[in-house]
């Protein structure tokens, strides 16, 4: 099942105890005491109060308006480190309780005659992508004089960089369909180079590779192609995946590894 939720709780309670960290170093360096803001003949007046009990508090002149703004982000400081420290506690209390595999648990602890009286309700990440591998689609096909390139999988792609890139999902058991037509709506949009499956958040994303740059002919068609991408109404543009080329630049196998590990694992 989807893990990206306590993901996301782990970059967030980071972010916060960095935070609840520098807050509190901050604390360290204000003034003693908190302050108290009245209003007089309709100007702002300051007051230093040293404790509770001090309700009114000592006037802070003008020419101190430094330790009027100190107290002021001390008390502010306070005020968050406070709603912070609740919320790491909060995140700690749900990431220690937090199962993203008990869904599929309770079926799989059942026994096998019960399994088979049953339906499950959900498909595991296995069976998602199975399913999602096996949806039927026509391809673009290929012209007579278009050389012949082959992937591990036995699939024939356009040029040896998609053979790159092809290999490089399949070794890390990406799944992937190769030049699948993307719909918005009824609107055919365009054959992404590979439309690829992040099998963890169950979130598709296209991906293009853009191999002859330096060619102003191809490059002018992929503008416009990428242009219709970002006119497509409701597509998500943060699914989508680029890598470039030019005859003097070939592809980096690292940048095809980086992109992988960023949006497909």
């Amino acid at each position: 099942m989807d893990d990206s939720l306590p993901n996301r709780l782990q970059d967030q309670k980071a972010c916060i105890t960095n935070l609840i960290k520098e807050l509190n170093n901050r604390l360290c360096s204000y003034p003693d005491g908190s302050l108290r803001i009245a209003r007089k003949r309709g100007k702002y007046q300051y007051y230093r109060r040293d404790s509770a009990e001090d309700i009114k508090g000592t006037y802070i002149p003008r020419k101190d308006h430094a330790t009027a703004v100190m107290l002021a982000q001390k008390d502010y400081d306070i005020k968050l480190l406070a709603v912070l420290e609740k919320q790491l506690t909060t995140i700690d209390r749900f990431l220690s309780t937090y199962n993203p595999d008990s869904i599929q648990q309770v079926y799989s602890k059942l026994s096998d005659p019960r399994k088979a009286l049953v339906d499950k309700g959900y498909l595991t990440d296995e069976e998602f992508a199975a399913q999602w591998q096996t949806v039927p689609y026509r391809k673009l096909g290929f012209n007579k004089e278009d050389p012949e390139y082959f992937t591990r999988r036995g699939e024939r792609v356009r040029s040896k960089s998609e053979i790159l890139i092809a290999d490089a999902l399949y070794s890390h058991n990406i799944p992937y369909r190769y030049e699948y037509p993307l719909y918005i709506g009824n609107v055919l949009v365009a054959a992404p180079d590979f439309n690829c499956l992040n099998v963890r958040l169950r979130r598709e994303y296209y991906w293009e590779h853009l191999g002859m740059m330096g060619n102003k002919e191809y490059a002018n068609h992929n503008v416009k192609k990428l242009e219709c991408y970002s006119l497509a109404p409701d597509f998500d543009e943060s699914r989508l995946i680029l890598t470039f080329e030019t005859e003097s630049h070939p592809i980096n196998t690292k940048v095809i590894e980086e992109k992988i590990r960023k949006f497909l694992l």
